[in-house]
């Protein structure tokens, strides 16, 4: 080769080598933007969820507070119901002690007034004045009245009045306290159900500003993985074109040790190159041709085939995943597949073939 041609090919390697390096700087710049972004939103996810946390069991607490409080007012909107219900038959017998009343009425009034003509006022007052049926009796028998024919009716008179008095007194005050704790404790549920539903709009205004953060976290994922995924292919393409082009113009796919090599092993022919390599690690195109090939294949696993034309074709298995499809054009450096360790394999690796005219060859005539 004249020493021209030589330096043409050399300044060709040095631009494409330096191309990418400066492409790679710009994509490590965005990428560790990308990554403090990503960081930030983290933290601020964190407080938001603990923020979320919070209020949940702030909301938690208070309906279950609220769960005993509906037993509660259950219980005494039961309880009410049954001092109604004994309202009403307490009403019955008043009614009914009410017409014991206006039976003896007219004598009593009668009774009265001859006490009064007669001069025995302190006798009306005492019996009259009696604010309990105990104290009537206590005036009756200090009094010694009760025998006494022209005061049996005023006594009976006023002995109703007072059971009615008590029937009263002990129901409405019964009922009463009943209503009035019930009042208390519904006032203190609408004032925990409002928190409650406050509680929720907040969690709910939260959860909502979760799921965009979520969201935005997840799309700046997507880009770094992106970015990382590019400037893995980058170095890709710089660490095989490092290694040169050979003469019949391939590149290495993968720059890694060489496992296994093309020949006789364990009783059988290895027909291509096992190249050492990590999961997920780019495989580029050895040089420019046609997908012919993107899909699983008996115990290469996943593989992908790359006709060049001339009857030469390269072949790229055991990938953990696919870059191109099956009639795609690709240009030499081309990130076809992922390394891996699909089909008949033992680690991760590359098996790389140079096929011609369907046989396989060793490819280390073809590279570099």
């Amino acid at each position: 080769m004249a020493k021209s041609g030589r330096v043409w090919i050399a300044v060709t390697i040095l631009a494409t080598l330096v191309v990418p390096v400066a492409s790679q700087a710009g994509e490590r710049e965005r990428l560790e933007e990308i990554r403090q972004q990503r960081a930030k939103l983290h933290e601020q996810i964190e407080v938001h969820e603990a923020e979320a946390d919070s209020i949940q069991a702030k909301a938690k607490a208070l309906n279950e507070t609220m769960i005993l409080l509906r037993r509660d007012l259950a219980k005494l909107d039961a309880d009410i119901t049954e001092i109604e219900s004994e309202v009403r038959t307490a009403q019955a017998r008043i009614d009914e002690t009410q017409g014991e009343i206006d039976k003896v009425e007219g004598v009593a009034t009668k009774q009265a007034v001859s006490l009064y003509k007669a001069g025995a006022t302190e006798t009306i007052d005492a019996l009259l004045g009696a604010k309990s049926l105990t104290e009537l009796d206590s005036r009756i028998e200090f009094l010694g009245v009760a025998a006494q024919k022209n005061t049996d009716a005023l006594i009976e008179y006023h002995r109703l009045q007072l059971e009615i008095q008590d029937e009263h007194a002990q129901l409405f005050a019964t009922k009463q306290d009943l209503e009035a704790t019930r009042t208390e404790q519904a006032r203190i549920y609408a004032r925990l159900d409002k928190s409650y539903t406050e509680h929720k709009a907040q969690l709910a205004k939260l959860e909502q500003i979760l799921g965009h953060e979520h969201a935005e976290e997840g799309n700046l994922l997507i880009a770094e993985k992106r970015i990382e995924g590019d400037i893995l292919a980058a170095q890709a393409v710089e660490s095989s074109l490092a290694r040169g082009v050979s003469r019949e113009g391939f590149i290495w796919p993968l720059n890694g040790a060489i496992n296994s090599y093309y020949g006789p092993r364990w009783g059988r022919m290895h027909t291509g190159l096992d190249i050492d390599g990590t999961t997920g690690q780019p495989i580029v195109s050895s040089k420019e041709g046609t997908v012919i090939m993107a899909s699983s294949y008996s115990g290469y696993g996943n593989t992908v085939i790359v006709d060049h034309g001339g009857g030469v074709a390269t072949l790229y298995a055991h990938l953990s995943a696919y870059d191109v499809r099956n009639g795609e054009s690709v240009s030499q450096g081309d990130v076809v597949g992922r390394v891996g360790c699909t089909g008949s394999c033992t680690g991760d690796h590359l098996h790389f073939e140079v096929r011609v005219n369907g046989s396989p060859v060793d490819p280390l005539d073809f590279l570099p």
